[in-house]
């Protein structure tokens, strides 16, 4: 195996929360990402497992950021970050997420609301989309360049569709249209989100049809409703698609975002690195909140950031493309949300609050995966430099420092105890993620280390061919097994001689003489996967199909066959 690289979803459609997946909740409620739950739930986010809602994380479920993948590379992608229940979209080089851990009120300029008094939230009609959409629209894409360096979307053109129905949503208004226009014009209804082109500029298209997009219900006061939520998760994507250049070319991608990055984390799971970064952004959080407090709390998020980069250097060396990439993405992502939906529109303070209050909630427990705690740390990391005068825009282009660095650059850091509570919150959840993900990835594991077993190594779909819509539950780095290991992976594998069908199934995925491989450990001698001749046929509940292969090159000591 060689040179890995993970391609960083292209999508991270954080809408985080609109589609979930597995994992377990994290505290710090971040709303978006990967459905995770983060504990510290900074609004919107997804909620599988990291209270702090980060969308597309776990429950990730997306189509194709290129198996192994580079962080460079993504063009067309149906949301990336979007928290989602597991509902897969194809989108080239992108994972999503869906939207759990948004809030089921009203919300100001969208056109959702709940159920007074019955906890589950309303899950909006397409013309609520339509309506609170442009509302979202109109208020802050004409001021998303304030936020960030070429990031004025006041001509990006928001196409919206159920599949049935589709709206044109700009600056200026709502033009009618119809699915069968855009499909004249070339633009597909996505999966659930992609990049596109509408009237010659750059547009952004969004499958709303009922049943994609799931909602959980949000704490009570809460105000971001279901299609704030989405907008937040669309304003992320598109500033993905546009600003760090996903969708322009692989020339046109921050070079901040070419280096090599991985969003797996190792398993089994550890608490101390998931306890410092909660820590770091708790800290950072309190800078924002209280300015009053900043120095002695830079001082201390300093302090947990040396001491993570200090213990756990692979994994800062890993996760710090995505915490730029992830990071200034959901900075950009819910600004664009206070814009729209502080009152008034326009006033700072309001924005602030509407941070505080709705967007940023502290970590009261940790995540099960260190890609998720990137959303909330860039968002925090982004606020604070901004307060202090930093040009960090520009530095997290080019690279190599995240926000995080920036911000904490040139602060001593101040020794701080482990928080007893958090710390044994976090213990507890690590220990019961572990069991519950030994039970899927043990056995994976097991049979890729079973000298019987040979190794199957499916490459990508055939050039001009759309890899088809992906999910998964999270992704891991194990000890003696190169590449990373996919939690849950579910995927039709095209290749020139049938489809593979895996669902929900444990599987591997690394970069084997420059192709990124999907590889699957199979029994040749019989059972649900024997191989007769140069074919190879599979019976299992979760995986099937026959293929025709060939002998392929040795690979961690093992015998391997590549679908053809």
């Amino acid at each position: 195996m060689t040179g890995r690289r993970d391609r960083l979803p292209v999508l991270v459609l954080l809408v985080a929360g609109l589609v979930t997946g597995g994992g377990q909740p994290s505290q710090w409620d971040l709303a978006d990402q990967a459905g995770r739950e983060a504990r510290w739930d900074p609004a919107g986010q997804s909620r599988q497992g990291a209270r702090w809602a980060l969308g597309a994380q776990t429950g990730r479920t997306g189509q194709a950021a290129p198996r192994t993948a580079t962080t460079t590379a993504a063009t067309a992608a149906t949301a990336t970050d979007l928290v989602t229940t597991a509902v897969t979209t194809a989108v080239t080089g992108t994972d999503t997420t869906a939207v759990t851990g948004t809030g089921t009120t009203a919300v100001t300029g969208t056109g959702t609301t709940a159920a007074a008094g019955t906890g589950a939230a309303a899950e909006p009609a397409f013309a609520d989309y339509v309506a609170g959409l442009k509302a979202d629209v109109a208020r802050a894409w004409p001021r998303a360049g304030t936020l960030f360096p070429g990031a004025d979307f006041s001509t990006l053109v928001l196409l919206v569709s159920d599949g049935r129905q589709a709206a044109a949503i700009t600056a200026e208004g709502v033009t009618p249209t119809s699915v069968a226009e855009m499909e004249r014009r070339g633009v597909a209804v996505p999966e659930l989100i992609a990049p596109a082109e509408w009237d010659g500029r750059h547009a952004v298209a969004i499958n709303t049809a009922l049943g994609r997009l799931r909602f959980e219900p949000g704490p009570d006061g809460q105000r971001i409703g279901p299609v704030l939520t989405v907008f937040d998760k669309i304003t992320h994507e598109a500033f993905r698609f546009y600003v760090q250049g996903f969708a322009l070319g692989p020339d046109m991608v921050w070079p901040s975002l070419r280096a090599e990055g991985r969003r797996a984390t190792e398993y089994p799971l550890r608490a101390a690195p998931r306890l410092y970064r909660a820590m770091i952004y708790n800290e950072l959080r309190e800078a924002y909140r209280a300015p009053d407090t900043r120095p002695a709390r830079l001082a201390a998020a300093a302090y947990w950031a040396e001491r993570w980069a200090r213990e756990f250097p692979a994994e800062r060396r890993r996760i710090a493309v995505v915490d730029i990439d992830a990071g200034t993405a959901e900075y950009v992502g819910k600004s664009a949300v206070a814009m729209a939906a502080a009152t008034p529109p326009g006033g700072r303070r309001e924005q602030r609050a509407f941070l505080l209050n709705e967007l940023l909630k502290p970590a009261t427990g940790g995540t099960d995966s260190v890609d998720l705690e990137s959303y909330p740390i860039g968002l925090a990391a982004g606020l604070v430099a901004d307060d202090l005068g930093l040009d960090w825009k520009a530095a997290v282009v080019n690279g190599p420092d995240t926000p995080l660095d920036l911000v904490v650059r040139g602060v001593t850091p101040s020794t701080r105890p482990e928080p007893a509570g958090l710390r044994r919150t976090i213990d507890e959840q690590v220990a019961q993620a572990n069991t519950e993900i030994a039970m899927d990835l043990d056995p994976a594991i097991a049979a890729f280390r079973d000298p019987r077993t040979a190794l199957l190594l499916v490459p990508p779909p055939p050039e001009g061919t759309q890899p088809e819509p992906r999910s998964l539950s999270g992704e891991y780095i194990v000890e003696r097994v190169p590449g990373t290991v996919y939690r849950r992976f579910t995927q039709k594998l095209r290749v020139n001689s049938g489809v593979l069908e895996a669902k929900e199934l444990s599987v591997f995925a690394d970069q084997v003489d420059g192709v990124d491989y999907t590889i699957i450990p199979f029994d040749p001698t019989g059972g649900d996967s024997p191989l007769s001749g140069d074919r190879v046929r599979f019976t299992s509940t979760d995986l099937t199909g026959d293929l025709q292969v060939r002998a392929g090159p040795m690979l961690a000591g093992k015998k391997t066959f590549v679908a053809q």
